[in-house]
């Protein structure tokens, strides 16, 4: 099989598997959010900054490492293995034991508990690394995706039914270890069975690469996560509760959508590194069918984020109205530029993966720094500001690399952009028609009038974006012919 059908076989799984669980999880998250107080949610926000930046670091870089080598040795595999158990204990012992004081740094005594109960998932997702990574290098997404179904519901189920009782924060917590130990419990079930090895002799390279890049990601989310961090200086944890809710809901189709695009697309590019011109030709069309259904989704939700959150989580969360309609706009932007990241990486130039990490690490700390001092509004308006200027340094460079030039990624980028503008416009003209009706009425008018003026709008100035996107679903639907290689 070819790799365009593996990574389409591959996203037919992976897809299936977020639909799934995005399913569950947004049922049961609706009543979550209705259940729980913003507290709670702005608790969990900076038990959340702890364990990812401490996941990252603990995870050293080693899953991508196994990724990106396709004929890794057996026996560098369960160094590899070794190490990242070693390391992973060890980081989250630390992590248990620096809770009081982490609590101390966030103003927050509540914290020492739920920081210590949750840096549990750093070494619980250590145990799964290989088999995770094996499955993602060999894009066989089938048993991975029914792991990641069957986590996700357990996830969701454990925070709904402790958040019945009154658990509070600790259903958010408990929730998220449940799912982590359910992940790594049914990877190690289906997945490829490798017994660490405690030795660094032999891994030098795969330690390099590794560290090249945990070094990237640590600093990445330092930055992502410095929002809430630099945020909690200036807000009230009710604040940084609606933010995070906004924040969540904005970013879901990135966080979802790239998760899956990105652990599907490095080892499929890594694969046709040697063959420049196609991976050009998949990196456009792949932003092409991103920004077709980026760009309406998540301007979609800015337009209608008054009637979304009254419908969706209840008048106590009206506060968090202002955040989710700036936050989406920003997001198509970082979703395309996370592909360009991904196939530069997966083609083995790591410095200009470091050269966007210390763009953003200037910019946008000091853009949550500066815009917080405007509460939380300020806050997301920094976003708008901060990563155009990341980008502007470090995205040229990219395009150089992989081949592509800039009036290349406008023309698929373009027409998208200036349909969900369209439809925006188009929003905003007809909630002043319908201010005096009940939101649930509203948000439904408006989400199909949204729909049918995008879809109107991309037919008139871009049909080859609609060709390309009908070629994709009909390869989704596919069915591979009997015998076929």
């Amino acid at each position: 099989m070819s790799i365009e059908r593996q990574a389409i076989s591959a996203l037919k799984w992976a897809t299936a598997a977020k639909l799934v669980v995005q399913a569950t999880s947004w049922a049961g998250t609706l009543v979550v959010v209705r259940l729980l107080s913003p507290e709670d949610y702005g608790l969990m926000a900076k038990v959340s900054v702890v364990c990812a930046i401490a996941g990252a670091i603990a995870e050293l870089g080693l899953g991508a490492a196994v990724v990106r080598w396709v004929d890794i040795a057996r026996d560098d595999l369960r160094k590899i293995y070794g190490v990242s158990l070693v390391f992973s204990g060890v980081l989250t012992a630390a992590v248990v034991a620096a809770s009081p004081w982490l609590a101390q740094l966030f103003r927050e005594p509540r914290l020492a508990w739920p920081i210590a109960i949750a840096s549990l998932q750093i070494v619980i997702g250590a145990v799964s690394i290989i088999p995770s990574s094996l499955a993602t290098r060999d894009l066989a997404f089938r048993g991975l995706a029914r792991v990641e179904m069957a986590a996700g519901i357990v996830s969701i189920a454990a925070t709904l039914v402790l958040a019945l009782f009154g658990a509070g924060v600790w259903a958010l917590v408990l929730g998220t270890l449940l799912g982590a130990i359910t992940r790594s419990a049914g990877l190690l079930t289906v997945g490829e069975s490798v017994w660490p090895m405690f030795s660094l002799r032999g891994i030098g390279e795969h330690l390099k690469f590794g560290l090249t890049l945990v070094s990237n990601r640590v600093s990445y989310f330092l930055v992502t996560q410095s929002d809430v961090i630099i945020g909690s200086a200036f807000l009230t944890t009710t604040e940084i509760g609606q933010y995070s809710v906004a924040l969540q809901l904005a970013t879901l189709p990135m966080a979802k959508v790239m998760g899956t695009i990105n652990q599907i697309a490095l080892p499929a590019v890594a694969r046709q590194q040697d063959d420049p011109e196609r991976v050009r030709q998949g990196v456009l069309k792949s932003i092409g069918l991103l920004a077709l259904a980026g760009f309406p989704a998540l301007w979609g939700i800015s337009a209608v984020a008054p009637e979304l959150v009254h419908v969706l989580f209840g008048e106590k969360w009206l506060p968090a109205v202002p955040a989710l309609t700036i936050l989406p706009l920003i997001v198509p932007l970082r979703m395309v530029c996370s592909i360009l990241f991904t196939a530069s990486l997966a083609m083995g130039n790591r410095q200009l993966d470091l050269r966007n990490t210390i763009a953003t690490f200037i910019l946008l700390p000091g853009g949550f720094f500066v815009g917080a001092h405007w509460g939380m509004i300020g806050l997301c308006v920094a976003w708008l500001v901060s990563v155009p200027l990341a980008y502007a340094v470090s995205v040229p460079a990219v395009l150089r690399f992989i081949g592509i030039r800039p009036m290349g990624l406008a023309a698929e980028c373009a027409p998208p952009a200036i349909a969900a503008a369209a439809m925006y416009a188009g929003v905003a003209a007809l909630r002043v028609l319908m201010n005096t009706r009940p939101s649930f009425i509203s948000l439904g008018v408006l989400v199909v009038a949204g729909g049918v003026i995008y879809c109107a709008v991309i037919a008139l100035i871009s049909r080859r974006h609609l060709l390309s996107i009908r070629s994709f679903v009909r390869s989704l639907l596919a069915r591979r012919a009997p015998g076929a290689a």
